[in-house]
């Protein structure tokens, strides 16, 4: 069985990411790939916790639905006393495109949520990072 807390991250033949932590998990992306593998760290040391991967956000204005916005990844924070903090949602971004910001702008006013966007270039500097939610 391989240990957790070691970087576990290759391309598989389909062209995918895969990260180790006690199954495969397919990722679109290495950065993704790396980050999940970070969070993970967080959750073993109890920084955060309900970690989800992909979760699912609409946009609705008028009871239409604009789009879906599906991020990378959500959990809440644990503060040092064992309660809940806050819900972070973020979404590692390759390119920031107009229309994604866009649609970042649209989920975040029509869901009152805030979404960190992590430029994939930079995801080694956010190894220690969990987001202040503001």
């Amino acid at each position: 069985m391989k240990n957790t807390t070691t970087k576990s991250v290759k391309k598989s033949r389909t062209g995918r990411y895969e990260a180790y932590n006690g199954e495969m998990i397919y990722f679109q992306s290495n950065a993704k790939a790396d980050r999940y593998l970070q969070l993970v760290k967080f959750l073993e040391n109890k920084s955060i916790t309900d970690l989800e991967i992909k979760p699912n956000y609409d946009a609705v204005v008028q009871n239409k639905k604009m789009c879906t916005f599906t991020p990378d990844f959500r959990y809440m924070t644990l503060e040092p006393n064992d309660h809940r903090g806050y819900q972070v949602i973020e979404d590692v971004v390759g390119v920031t495109t107009d229309v994604y910001k866009l649609k970042v702008s649209l989920i975040e006013a029509t869901n009152f949520i805030k979404v960190h966007s992590i430029p994939a270039k930079e995801i080694d500097t956010w190894a220690e990072i969990i987001p202040l939610n503001q």
